[in-house]
């Protein structure tokens, strides 16, 4: 049976209602125009269902790409037997699924969300987000966010065990999704930072794989998740255990948490054969006779007699946390589940062990550019937090990072095998001028050097050196130039919090200082805080857009008329830029995570050495109110996608004008 989440957005649920184990699954299909993706198919079990749902809305050939958020069986399994009934589609996972799920037999190929920016956007220009999270519950997990119908994909976060099945969260949903939490996710310290980036985006649908959507209150959950203790680094805050009510309070808390789990007729059957215990006509425990310490502990002796260890595994991580908040023992039957666990997990680590030497040997790989062979950023930040950790800062080498200047024009003009053939050559140019060892092939330039003991002067004129060779190289299918930033260890100060943050800020004085070279006329080096002081006279842009499409099309038009380009795909990114750059014009999109186009305008309204920089809105959106808002704020040009190019270059034109030729 299927079911139509969303009708506008074209979001189904495609699996079976019907609750059978206890933790059933949630396939979905996200349907926008001729394309078709299938996210979490399932197991085999499921498969033969999944297949005739999904043919009752698209026919197999339509889907493009499958989702598969981690690697559990529940969740991929069922992939080869679709790809026997024809699937011809993308898997799109992270490389650390991908090493797994090949044992599946999975023939289709690989769209690894690292070597994509994590996201995907459709032909339609809609975007799939790929939000990571990490260890939660797998080392390379991710969940997804679709910008256009604000709905998250959740993967296992959000999940609840189904014993009570409902399609969309009922009043009871909360315990049961923090239930399966408790077992499922490994602490707070790893859960409480990706709520933090959940709370950021724009969330109005919640589609977990297991367990029920979630349409209303999705903050509430949210934070629930936020907060809660969890995992085996469980530290709870301690409370007055009389002060909370005593041990009435806890057999309420046991019986509320089983009857929001399971059948309530079932628990409340269990409770009221308790003879010790007495209820009210609205079935919570008023009263007891006898000892209360003894009667916790017969609780869950009586519960195993009548439901099995199941039941007593199923709440175990509750009842652990409630004796660790009120200082109250934990009943004998769960010390001994608690022996028998740790002996599987000593089985489960040697297991793991073998598995790591597999994932390494994969790591080594997806750590290298395939066109240039160099180590990739990613390595970069790995190799100076380990310098970082174990030498003195001092001591640590200078950064160089160099960006091919009109390069998106080179990229237009001679198309992307000659693009493969300038990076693979400007990487051997590196390579005679520096030490290969410390050359990268960087995702926010194009090449970063990391060189140690040689003095800052000579740096500098070694690095004069390259870009003048360059300049004069005839390897190139065209003349090329570069634009240069470098920064040096004793320029940063030992202040930040983190060691991550200390290269953080390294990283971004050379970025900065590249991004000054380019305003400065390109073809140059900056080293020095100093020379960013010169007149800037080149007529600068900053776009502002999710659709990575729009962004690199304008860019390359925009490159060509010899304007310096900014991109950003969130409010705040452009914020940034705008700050510490401040651009001649700003074009950007009204509908925007982190903070949205109006947002963005009233926060550089608010400060003065940005409050007079130019703006047009190209926006999906546009309506009166929108319109009215935007005039408000001083936004004159408000243009509706799509749109006409010379209409928007002829609008970016009058208001630069005098500062392009």
């Amino acid at each position: 049976m299927t079911i139509q989440v969303s009708k506008e957005f074209g979001i189904y649920h495609i699996g079976d209602t019907e609750s059978r184990l206890g933790l059933d699954c949630n396939p979905y299909l996200l349907v926008d125009g001729l394309e078709a993706v299938l996210i979490d198919p399932g197991s085999i079990m499921d498969f033969e269902s999944v297949l005739a749902n999904v043919e009752a809305i698209v026919p197999l050939s339509q889907i493009k790409y499958v989702i598969l958020h981690h690697e559990d069986p529940d969740f991929c399994s069922a992939v080869p037997h679709l790809e026997k009934r024809g699937l011809n589609a993308q898997i799109i996972t992270s490389w650390r699924t991908m090493t797994l799920i090949q044992y599946y037999d999975i023939k289709s190929p690989y769209y690894l969300i690292e070597e994509h920016d994590n996201r995907l956007i459709l032909e339609s220009g809609r975007i799939l987000e790929f939000i990571l999270t990490p260890y939660l519950h797998f080392a390379g997990a991710f969940a997804t966010y679709d910008h256009e119908s604000r709905s998250l994909f959740s993967s296992d976060l959000f999940g609840a065990f189904s014993y009570n099945r409902t399609l969309y969260a009922d009043e009871n949903y909360l315990d049961k999704m923090l239930t399966f939490h408790e077992h499922y996710m490994p602490s707070n310290s790893v859960l409480r930072p990706v709520m933090d980036v959940l709370l950021t985006y724009k969330i109005e649908l919640i589609l977990p794989q297991h367990g029920a959507i979630i349409r209303e209150h999705i903050p509430k959950y949210i934070h629930a998740l936020r907060n809660l203790e969890c995992g085996t680094l469980l530290t709870p805050i301690k409370r007055n255990f009389m002060a909370s009510g005593g041990f009435l309070m806890l057999f309420n808390e046991i019986m509320n948490r089983y009857a929001n789990v399971y059948p309530c007729e079932e628990v409340i059957s269990i409770f009221e054969g308790i003879m010790s215990l007495r209820m009210d006509a609205s079935k919570q425990i008023i009263d007891y006779d006898g000892d209360g310490a003894a009667l916790w502990a017969h609780i869950f002796e009586i519960v195993k007699a009548q439901k099995g260890v199941l039941w007593l595994t199923v709440i175990e991580p509750f009842v652990k946390t409630l004796s660790a908040t009120y200082d109250v023992p934990l009943p004998p039957v769960f010390v001994s589940l608690l022996e028998t666990a740790n002996q599987e997990n000593q089985r489960l680590h040697a297991i793991n062990q073998a598995l790591d030497q597999s994932m390494k040997a994969v790591e080594e790989k997806m750590n290298k550019c395939p066109i240039t062979g160099l180590y990739n950023e990613t390595f970069l930040k790995s190799l100076l937090l380990n310098e970082l950790e174990e030498e003195d800062w001092r001591s640590m080498g200078a950064l160089i990072f160099i960006s091919i200047d009109n390069y998106s024009k080179i990229k237009f003009r001679y198309g992307e095998d000659e693009e493969d053939h300038i990076l693979l050559n400007l990487s051997y140019l590196i390579k005679e001028h520096f030490n290969e060892s410390a050359i990268f092939k960087m995702q926010s330039c194009d090449f970063g050097v990391y060189v140690k003991g040689i003095a800052d002067e000579a740096l500098v004129d070694m690095t004069e050196r390259f870009r003048h060779a360059v300049e004069q190289s005839e390897f190139f299918i065209t003349e090329i130039t570069i634009s240069v930033g470098v920064s040096f260890s004793k320029e940063i100060a030992l202040d930040a919090i983190t060691f991550e943050k200390t290269l953080e800020d390294y990283m971004e004085l050379a970025i900065h200082r590249l991004r000054q070279s380019k305003l400065l006329g390109k073809n140059r080096i900056t080293y020095s805080g100093i020379q960013s002081s010169e007149t800037i006279e080149v007529a600068s842009i900053l776009i502002v857009d999710t659709e990575e499409v729009n962004l690199s099309v304008l860019k390359s038009f925009f490159d060509n008329l010899g304007i310096l380009v900014f991109t950003a795909t969130d409010g705040l990114e452009g914020f940034k830029l705008a700050t510490e750059y401040f651009p001649n014009l700003i074009i950007s999109e009204t509908q925007l995570p982190k903070i949205d186009g109006f947002l963005l305008r009233e926060n550089l309204l608010k400060r003065s050495e940005t409050k007079s920089i130019e703006m047009i809105y190209l926006s999906q959106q546009k309506n009166e109110d929108s319109v009215r808002r935007a005039l408000e704020l001083g936004v004159t040009h408000y243009i509706k996608k799509p749109y006409m190019l010379s209409e928007l270059v002829g609008i970016a034109s009058r208001k630069l004008k005098g500062l392009i030729e």
